[in-house]
């Protein structure tokens, strides 16, 4: 059997879900018990009651299943044992778009299920599957998995047999749980594992993408040019409107396992009038934008994104994103959460250099920003903004810096620099997530748990070799951070030095 852990995700998923109601006897599409019979009761006397009807051989229920966003799923089937009609001890759930971990996993086929039962001996599952909406998927690498909720980890379900003439996948299962269909040759390359026997080849712009199917693309794939998207993919140089929107669409659609794209702006872009959407979504992680934007001095103008979930920016949420040299005018851009006019959502150490917006902001909640909303250790050097959060004068680039603003510094703790260049701390109890954070030249370079991963135990001692990471001369900040109110903030004296890196 083979055993996966779990994907742990931090964000709920924006999508609309048609969910499924449990089996039960009042539901046309289910079928009638097969090959079984209810025995006439037997005749009784005063004194004994009437014997209730007995259930012979395996009963089949079915239920369809209808989500427009994952339509390869079109029926569950279960059958088994029971004395009663199986019916009455069995429901089904489609989990999509309500549990994220699930609805997350990596080459997921269809609507992950949740199957609860008792009373029923030698159950079995059947998923049954709409071929002409796979995809290019091929119907040989489709697998039924099942999330152990003990064990937080996935597991092959090694005895599932796959019947392409019927269209199902089925097995028998040994208890409730999440059942779910993936495609093998991405979820076992996710792990490293050999996919050379479920390698294949599909033109993924020949069928709708995840993104077209669970989000609003506004006006995106009606300016969208698929064959310029794939030719001109990673390193994108754009002047126009439309080949703006074939980035997002390779972004959002294609780029499925998050790969870097560069974006090099050639003229300025005039986007009034578009219903724009952001670049870079997330659902499960897999469609993050990661890589650069330089905008060479051009100007976006007119950007308009009206998102009614989070994440909404020019670039919606991203791992690892450096931006420079780029202008935002007249933008206006809403969502619930994670807000910002050149980034919504964006996470890992980089340092965005003359980024400059002007517009309106609509955040809906917290952490929103006027270039970005959610950060965690962006630095921003020769950054500007004039910008409005619902309707009033904002001058945080990015929330974060609002809450290190409004939470004030207690220097808790002592750091001290050593004659070999380590640098000590002493121990208080109290804090969340206590880090070290180390800076070069003003830009963040690192932050690092000061607790040790291996044992638990606190890391009293910050050696040289995560305080000289880039290996140049300049000068060196460090100090302890710890998550107060919603932002790492500083907790301790500040160590300064130059040094050599060496």
């Amino acid at each position: 059997m083979k055993r996966f852990p779990a994907l742990f995700l931090s964000l709920v998923i924006a999508a609309a879900l048609v969910s499924c109601g449990p089996f039960d006897a009042d539901m046309s599409e289910f079928y009638e018990p097969e090959e079984t019979s209810a025995p006439e009761a037997e005749e009784t006397t005063d004194e004994e009651e009437e014997l209730p009807g007995r259930y012979d051989g395996r009963q089949t229920c079915s239920k369809t299943i209808s989500n427009e966003e994952k339509p390869e799923l079109v029926r569950v089937s279960f059958s088994g044992f029971c004395e009663d009609n199986i019916r009455r001890h069995a429901k089904v759930t489609d989990q999509y778009g309500k549990n994220v971990l699930h609805s997350g996993v990596v080459g997921l086929v269809g609507s992950p299920i949740e199957l609860t039962y008792d009373s029923v001996d030698e159950p079995e599952i059947g998923f049954f599957y709409d071929a002409e909406e796979l995809r290019g998927v091929p119907e040989k690498n489709l697998i039924m998995l099942h999330y152990s909720e003990d064990d937080q980890f996935y597991n092959t379900v090694e005895n599932a047999v796959l019947d392409t003439e019927k269209c199902v996948v089925s097995a028998r299962v040994s208890e409730p749980g999440v059942y779910l269909l993936a495609d093998a040759y991405q979820w076992y390359s996710c792990w490293g594992m050999d996919v050379s026997k479920y390698k294949y080849d599909a033109d993924k712009s020949a069928y709708a993408t995840d993104w077209e199917r669970e989000c609003d693309t506004g006006s995106i794939m009606e300016l969208a040019d698929k064959q310029w998207a794939k030719d001109n993919a990673p390193d994108f140089r754009v002047s126009t409107p439309e080949q703006l929107a074939s980035v997002v669409y390779y972004v959002n659609g294609l780029n499925t396992d998050g790969s870097k794209v560069s974006v090099t702006l050639e003229d300025d872009i005039d986007l009034t009038g578009y219903d724009w959407e952001p670049m870079g979504w997330y659902n499960g992680g897999t469609h993050n934008f990661s890589g650069t934007v330089d905008g060479q001095g051009h100007t976006v103008n007119g950007m308009k994104i009206e998102c009614g979930y989070q994440n909404c920016g020019f670039i919606g949420y991203g791992l690892d994103v450096a931006m420079h040299d780029i202008s935002f005018t007249n933008a206006d851009v809403s969502g619930t959460a994670c807000t910002g006019i050149a980034g919504g959502e964006i996470y890992f150490t980089t340092v965005w250099t003359n980024v400059h917006t002007q517009g309106k902001v609509s955040g809906g909640g917290d952490d929103y920003g006027a270039i970005i909303g959610r950060e965690a250790s962006i630095t921003f050097r020769d950054c500007s903004a004039d910008v409005t959060v619902d309707g009033k004068p904002f001058e945080y680039l990015s929330y974060r810096q609002k809450r290190i603003d409004e939470v004030e510094v207690v220097e808790t703790f002592t750091l001290t620099r050593n004659a070999d260049g380590t640098i000590t701390r002493d121990e208080h109890d109290g804090f969340r997530n206590l880090g070290w954070h180390v800076e070069l030249d003003g830009a963040q370079i690192l932050e690092r748990s000061a607790v040790d991963p291996r044992t638990g135990e606190p890391e009293l001692t910050l050696e040289t070799q995560y305080q000289w990471l880039k290996g140049s001369e300049g000068k060196h900040t460090i100090y302890l951070v710890a998550y107060i109110n919603g932002a790492y903030i500083r907790v301790s004296n500040i160590i300064e030095y130059e040094g050599t890196g060496n």
